[in-house]
């Protein structure tokens, strides 16, 4: 039997307590609002602590378990404190405008548009705001500002004032999105404050040695002299590798994504232990004594990571390298799985929010395998009799991989098996590079011509691996798409890595199946039973109304998995793809790697913005248009007009109409269409229908085209709302002709035309109908068979 309870599995008791205080902090964040009582949780925390040391010293079998409920109930506490937002917090002047005052403390990120406008975003800690009286502030900011040009900068340590308006950080609020807000707060950052073109005022220009900004000017210095040796994308592409933070282009950004080493071109613990590997190596060469080549690799990489800006992330990064190293070199393994153990638990007692960090998932994930699994896969292959070179990465590519395999597939639903090939050809040519790029670093103090040598041969090993790295996208089946495991199943791939591994546990579990077989037998039937239920069950029809901020896009998946997208969101003023970043991510998260139909409701960019990149990734097999100009969805959609699948684009008409299974469409037009005015007058409209219950998409059709709908049956169960709400839409006689249970707005918060407007929401309400809102509630899901419908919504 295992024992715990006096200290014979110290390892598996700390594991255990790290799972229970996750699960305290997992419990809070998605449901928040079960306690808000500090005092009774504090309470009970004392009288859990009295009771676990009372039963200590008595020596009570069970006393594990009271440690466990401790740190639960610690991890409820310090999910609610680390989250707590205190009066003066600036989070608490959400969408006011006013005049901030605070203090630099972060060098700024700089980016130049196409039209020659440079967009600058500042890090700044504030210490208070004027709008009627000055008020004193806690909490950091983002600051977007635009210049013409480069003068007058901020530096670290200024103080500055501004106007402008403070605004909650936003994201996209769907299924396996990164969480921008919890990233930022893990910082302490709370909110935007945007001040476009207006001049940032510098109060006082502070005269303090900022070791940041000098590590970001000699950062600057070595990347002009990488631009005088080799392509700009080259040199920006090898510079990120080493301190992360500059652009890389975005085709071999997928391709690195494909193949699996995206890793490699941010800072990261990989970074960290090849760097050690290659000091302890180097210092074993030259015969340096053990302890002198140690504290040496400690100096070094404390300075590495100073350079790269010592971020929150950066510092993790390399805490989880060095443990690698120690993890690879130890001759007694369960040192280093201890250490793990510890140095997470540490930093979740630190930080709460880790958790949800796909950074520290990762990179606590992959570590593990190095830890627990990497010396046994070793141990394997070694009876393969291959090189012991090719034996190390087989096995430590394989060991992260398997630990970190469900964090990889929740995020990108997909697994690449180019991956292998990757890290045994383009990995080892890379990290020749980084150590290349380093030495040339350090050498460009005294010897810039060598210097000059190495980035030459840098910028050759580079467009090697980035040619092979093309080459292995190409190979069959380089990427697959696997469906992201949800939390229970989650669970269990862990727990059965954690039994195979402990042989304890696997003797221990094997009594107990001997020992209760009757039980084991029904336990399985019933599983199995179970198991068939839910696959012979008839599926739901799915209605997703996709959280794309000011714009509309919903997807439709029938009960047999056809599916159809309508409308795909995007922006006109912004460089962000909307296609590649939000939809596509939705749709693989749901299994979606193609599309019955796609159906743009008009050439606006808030509703065909994102359909380019849809196009380009995955098989469309119908493509269905307004009447509009051809020319408008070419520009829209970056086709030639002559492009096969324009030519073949079906212009939605009042007799359109086309079935998928039971379920029925029909456009719902006004085909005289002389006195329009904009391309929102030729907004399709259409009604599905599924059985007895129905949804009218509207698009952004105007109150004017309204009217040639009031003789048609437009009566519907949902309705999804015209216009994002706008005023110019939804009259009162339409609706009522509607008359729908449950109406959904697709808006963005804090956009700037007052979407959804109030006479809007008040005719609503007094239909009475239901509103759910995406800015409010992220992704809308309704589920149907027809006759009976239930919703969910992402957040709430």
């Amino acid at each position: 039997m295992i024992k715990i309870h006096y200290g014979q599995s110290p390892l598996l008791f700390i594991n255990f307590i790290i799972l229970f205080y996750s699960l305290g902090v997992y419990m809070m964040m998605k449901t928040p609002e079960i306690s808000k009582s500090y005092t009774h949780l504090f309470c009970l925390i004392i009288v859990n602590l009295i009771l676990a040391f009372y039963f200590t010293l008595r020596k009570y079998k069970l006393t594990f378990l009271l440690y466990l409920i401790l740190f639960f109930l610690l991890g409820v506490m310090r999910y609610l404190s680390f989250t707590f937002i205190a009066d003066d917090n600036i989070k608490n002047y959400d969408n006011q405008e006013v005049t901030l005052t605070g203090i630099i403390c972060q060098m700024p990120k700089i980016r130049q548009d196409s039209a020659g406008i440079y967009h600058l975003t500042y890090v700044v800690d504030t210490k208070s705001i004027k709008q009627k009286e000055e008020k004193t502030t806690t909490g950091k900011v983002y600051l977007y500002q635009k210049q013409k040009n480069l003068d007058n900068l901020a530096k670290i340590n200024d103080t500055i004032s501004a106007t402008g308006t403070i605004r909650l950080i936003q994201n996209y609020h769907n299924p396996n999105l990164i969480d921008r807000e919890l990233s930022a707060q893990e910082e302490g950052i709370y909110a935007t404050f945007s001040i476009g073109k207006q001049n940032l005022k510098i109060l006082n220009t502070s005269d303090k040695f900022s070791l940041q900004e000098f590590c970001y000017q000699i950062e600057q210095s070595f990347l002009q002299s990488m631009y005088q040796t080799m392509p700009e994308n080259d040199a920006n592409m090898i510079f990120a590798m080493l301190f992360g933070g500059y652009n890389i282009e975005k085709d071999i950004l997928e391709a690195y994504s494909i193949t699996g080493i995206i890793h490699i071109l941010s800072v990261s613990g990989s970074h960290i232990s090849l760097i050690s590997l290659f000091l302890l190596s180097l210092g074993k060469f030259l015969h340096l004594p053990r302890f002198f080549n140690l504290i040496l690799l400690l100096i070094l990489i404390i300075f590495y990571t100073i350079l790269c800006g010592a971020s929150v992330p950066v510092m993790r990064a390399s805490i989880m390298g060095l443990l690698s190293i120690i993890a690879l070199y130890l001759e007694e393994k369960s040192t280093a799985q201890h250490l793990l153990s510890i140095i997470a638990l540490i930093l979740l007692l630190f930080n709460p929010l880790l958790l949800f960090n796909i950074s520290f998932q990762l990179s606590f994930a992959s570590t593990a395998g190095l830890v627990y699994l990497m010396p046994i896969l070793r141990s394997k292959l070694n009876k393969l009799k291959l090189p012991s070179l090719l034996i190390d990465n087989l096995a430590l590519t394989m060991s992260a991989q398997i630990f970190a395999f469900p964090i990889i597939i929740w995020y990108f639903t997909s697994l690449s098996l180019s991956s292998l090939l990757a890290n045994l050809i383009i990995i080892p040519l890379l990290e020749i590079l980084i150590i290349l790029g380093l030495i040339a670093f350090i050498l460009g103090f005294i010897f810039p011509f060598i210097t000059k040598i190495l980035f030459i041969f840098a910028s050759l090993i580079l467009s090697i691996s980035n040619e092979a790295t093309f080459l292995l996208t190409k190979i069959p089946f380089a990427s697959i798409y696997v469906p992201p495991l949800d939390f229970p199943a989650i669970l269990i791939y862990y727990s059965l890595i954690f039994i195979t591994l402990n042989i304890k546990i696997r003797k221990y579990l094997y009594l107990l199946l001997q020992k209760y077989k009757f039980i084991t037998y029904i336990c399985s039937i019933s599983l199995i039973i179970f198991s068939c239920y839910f696959m012979i069950k008839p599926s739901p029809l799915q209605i997703h109304f996709i959280d794309v901020g000011q714009g509309d896009a919903c997807l439709i998946i029938t009960p047999h998995q056809h599916s159809i997208l309508i409308d795909t969101g995007g922006s006109i003023n912004s460089d962000f793809d909307i296609g590649s970043y939000v939809d596509l991510p939705y749709l693989r998260h749901y299994g979606i790697n193609k599309l019955d139909y796609l159906i743009l409701s008009h050439a606006d960019a808030d509703h065909s913005g994102g359909a380019s990149s849809i196009l380009q990734k995955i098989p469309v097999n119908h493509l269905i248009i307004a009447d509009e100009d051809k020319d408008l969805y070419a520009k829209i959609l970056k086709l030639p007009l002559n492009n096969p699948l324009l030519a073949k684009a079906i212009i939605a008409k009042e007799n359109t109409t086309f079935n998928l299974e039971d379920i029925h469409f029909q456009f719902l037009q006004n085909d005289e269409k002389e006195n329009l005015k904009s391309s929102n007058d030729s907004s399709n409209v259409l009604k599905l229908t599924y059985h007895n219950f129905s949804v009218l998409f509207t698009g952004d059709l105007p109150q004017t085209q309204e009217k040639y709908l009031l003789n048609k049956n437009i009566a519907s169960t949902i309705l999804k709302v015209a216009h994002h709400g706008s005023k110019t839409s939804s009259s009162q006689e339409f609706l009522e002709h509607v008359r729908p249970q449950l109406a959904i707005i697709s808006v963005g918060k804090y956009n700037s035309f007052g979407h959804p407007n109030k006479e809007v929401l008040d005719r609503l309400n007094n239909l009475p109908t239901k509103i759910l809102r995406t800015d409010e509630k992220g992704a809308i899901i309704i589920y149907t068979d027809g006759y009976n419908f239930s919703f969910k919504t992402f957040l709430n």
